[in-house]
């Protein structure tokens, strides 16, 4: 089948960010800003970063193809069970905590625990009337796991650009909304050792960002239960020409993601990109800490990772 500009392109964006020589310097090495993607890189490849206000009482940029959920619902149907919160252990005091036997976390990996805790938090059981269970049921989404198609191509951890680090997915979720057909809208959780900066973006986000929206590019339609089971046994040829014969989503130009992005040394926060004509769009929001339990936006975080799915947005 012929396919559409905004897969050619996304595909080509993916070869050109993850597999390719850059012409240009993708990430910053120096001190301050090391590891964000370069200014020149984005112009040249038609990405464009833009600030996201998650507060902001006014109305979301009609860009967005997502719509958060009410926080104050969430704060209605607290866990059913106590998650300890991994609070974050400054450098200066980690020997201290060490000789009066604390667990202490090494500093490369409290994003990582930060984005565990958070993805335990927000698919925990809660204290819902029935049928719901938890907030993936009450919100009509589902996790992304084999055999899912998605998941054929679905990268879950990889190299953060130039640093020797790497970044890692935890969770994948989409919508499964009874009565309506498939979206291709994603939500997932992710993490990096690399510090942010407000205003920029991470070569380790950009990278999760367009491997995920390059799976969805390649995911195939399910047409049968007998198909899903006998996707274990596929060779990698099978599956591209599965892919090419019969893309899960043909029509689809924006391919949108919402990625909650934890980083060093324990803050996160939310980016949301969409293919718009020949660009990439993302929405980028302001760090915030997830250091201490008492000052984690935990309910505003969650309230857009089960966003609602705006379609056509």
């Amino acid at each position: 089948m012929t396919e559409s500009k905004a897969r050619k392109i996304l595909r080509s964006l993916y070869l050109e960010v993850v597999g390719g020589e850059h012409s240009t310097p993708f990430v910053s090495n120096s001190p301050g800003s090391q590891g964000d993607v370069m200014p020149l890189f984005l112009q040249e490849h038609n990405i464009s970063i833009s600030s996201w206000d998650l507060e902001s009482n006014s109305e979301y940029p009609s860009s967005l193809p997502f719509v958060p959920r009410s926080q104050s619902f969430l704060q209605a149907y607290p866990t059913t069970s106590h998650l300890p919160f991994p609070e974050y252990i400054p450098l200066a005091d980690r020997d201290k905590a060490r000789k009066k036997g604390w667990l202490v976390t090494d500093e490369e990996n409290c994003s990582y625990e930060a984005a565990l805790f958070f993805t335990k938090y927000a698919t925990a059981n809660r204290v819902f009337h029935r049928p719901y269970s938890s907030l993936m049921d009450f919100c009509e989404v589902r996790k992304m796991t084999p055999p899912n198609p998605f998941m054929s191509y679905a990268t879950q951890i990889g190299p953060c650009p130039s640093t020797g680090r790497c970044w890692g997915i935890r969770l994948f979720l989409e919508p499964q909304i009874r009565d309506t057909p498939p979206l291709p809208h994603i939500a997932a959780v992710a993490y990096q050792p690399m510090n942010a900066r407000d205003g920029s973006i991470l070569g380790g986000e950009l990278v999760t960002i367009l491997s995920i929206m390059r799976s969805r590019v390649k995911e195939f339609k399910v047409e049968s239960e007998e198909m899903i089971e006998g996707l274990p046994d596929m060779n990698k040829q099978e599956l591209e020409d599965l892919s090419q014969k019969s893309p899960a989503f043909p029509d689809e130009q924006k391919f949108p993601v919402l990625l909650v992005s934890f980083v060093g040394p324990q803050h996160a926060r939310l980016l949301c990109a969409s293919m718009y004509t020949h660009a990439l769009i993302i929405h980028v929001s302001k760090l915030y800490s997830f250091e201490r339990e008492q000052d984690a936006p935990l309910d505003l975080f969650i309230s857009w990772l089960f966003a609602r799915p705006v379609a056509g947005a």
